[in-house]
């Protein structure tokens, strides 16, 4: 077992090596080519991650497994999501807008964010299965460690401070 100060330790060592990588564009737009640099980029941290949570390699592999599924799932919803916003934010401006029209896309994006939800607690709930309690610890507080560090730039925001949201 892992001592939680050791645990501590390559957790900070995990964010330090893991600190978020640009990917410039060089103009020439190659969609592809960052998206490849984005998942070799992705595999280098979930292979840190691993090791940091000293994960067996059956355990590193089903990890991954269940990252790729939600990443498939999300990218569905999302693309169900921004149509839903986009044709809701298109009626909204009209002159006259539809309210039926309008509401029909509420009701949609609110169970599309239900499914999200959903989707989320089923991604973590399988984690949690493949994990020890050490393991799934550590994990969480890896994932709430990258999200304080996403919300960061919202720090300027007018009532939103990133600090409250994180408690």
């Amino acid at each position: 077992m892992i001592s939680k100060t050791k645990m501590a330790g390559l957790m900070v060592a995990l964010m330090a090596l893991s600190a978020p990588m640009v990917y410039a564009d060089n103009g020439g737009g190659d969609k592809d080519t960052w998206h490849q640099d984005g998942d070799r980029h992705q595999a280098k941290e979930e292979h840190m991650m691993a090791q940091v949570l000293n994960l067996s390699g059956t355990q590193e592999k089903q990890l991954k497994d269940i990252k790729q599924k939600q990443r498939d799932a999300k990218k569905s919803i999302f693309e169900q999501m921004k149509a839903n916003r986009e044709a809701f934010e298109s009626e909204i401006v009209k002159a006259t807008p539809d309210m039926s029209k309008i509401n029909d896309l509420q009701t949609q994006i609110k169970t599309i964010q239900s499914q999200m939800a959903d989707d989320h607690l089923s991604f973590i709930l399988d984690i949690k299965k493949l994990l020890t309690p050490e393991q799934f610890a550590g994990y969480m507080a890896l994932e709430k460690e990258e999200d304080l560090k996403k919300h960061e730039g919202h720090e300027g925001h007018e009532g939103f401070d990133h600090k409250d949201w994180a408690k």
